[in-house]
């Protein structure tokens, strides 16, 4: 048994790539930055954003490999835990009010949701209000980007999709592998088979956005910006 490490990286353009996948003992955030650092030592220098669910230490481990690169928390996985933690009858109006944080139109009418959770469910609810406001800032990430990116951008969902695919390609929980290798291999050729799906398949609104985008990774990553803040 293992852990299974999967990167999936979209450039501006709209493209998807499977970036690299590892089989790893368990998952933590020091195994994920050696993931990191590997895809930085084969160049992968230039990142906006990271897109990941909350596992503890994620954002120090994306901080000393990629300084400039930004964190998002997946949305859905915050709300999905919340909604666990309240009361059954409680769960369709915290829903709604969670919607209005995450489905605003702009940062700012996020926040003020944001004020309007913490009035409605602080006294019930105070850990959950709280840890809501402590990552408001990696929740609200996606917010910096052109509004058509944001329901990429919010969550794992394209990462979700993809696991869900390749788990139907190659039945695995139908199958014991005796060696890693093995897995290896069927990783390997699902995701020869998904990327050649995806290469007539880019993904809706990126193109629009696309010059802004790269526009963003030139500022964000100027030659002088680079050697002054990465550290390796």
């Amino acid at each position: 048994r293992g852990a299974v490490y999967v990167a999936l990286g979209v450039t501006p353009g709209g493209q998807r790539q499977v970036l690299g996948f590892w089989l790893l003992p368990t998952e933590s955030a020091t195994a994920w930055e050696e993931v990191l650092r590997e895809l930085w030592q084969r160049g992968l220098r230039r990142v906006l954003l990271f897109i990941t669910d909350g596992l503890p230490g994620m954002e120090e481990a994306i901080r000393r490999v990629y300084p400039l690169a930004q964190w998002q928390v997946c949305v859905v996985h915050r709300v999905r835990s919340s909604l666990a933690q309240v009361r059954a009858r409680d769960r369709a109006l915290l829903a709604q009010d969670l919607k209005g944080i995450y489905g605003a139109r702009s940062r700012v009418e996020a926040l003020e949701a944001l004020e309007r959770l913490k009035e409605a469910w602080g006294s019930r609810y105070p850990s959950l209000v709280a840890a809501w406001w402590e990552n408001s800032g990696a929740l609200l990430r996606f917010y910096d980007y052109p509004q058509v990116l944001w329901p990429y951008l919010r969550s794992t969902n394209l990462m979700e999709r993809f696991i869900r695919e390749v788990r139907r390609g190659t039945k695995v929980r139908d199958h014991k592998f005796p060696k890693g290798e093995a897995v290896y291999k069927l990783l390997y050729l699902e995701s020869e088979r998904q990327e050649g799906r995806w290469a007539e398949r880019r993904l809706k609104g990126f193109a629009e956005v696309q010059e802004v985008l790269e526009g963003m990774l030139r500022e964000r990553y100027a030659p002088r910006t680079q050697t002054l803040t990465h550290k390796s």
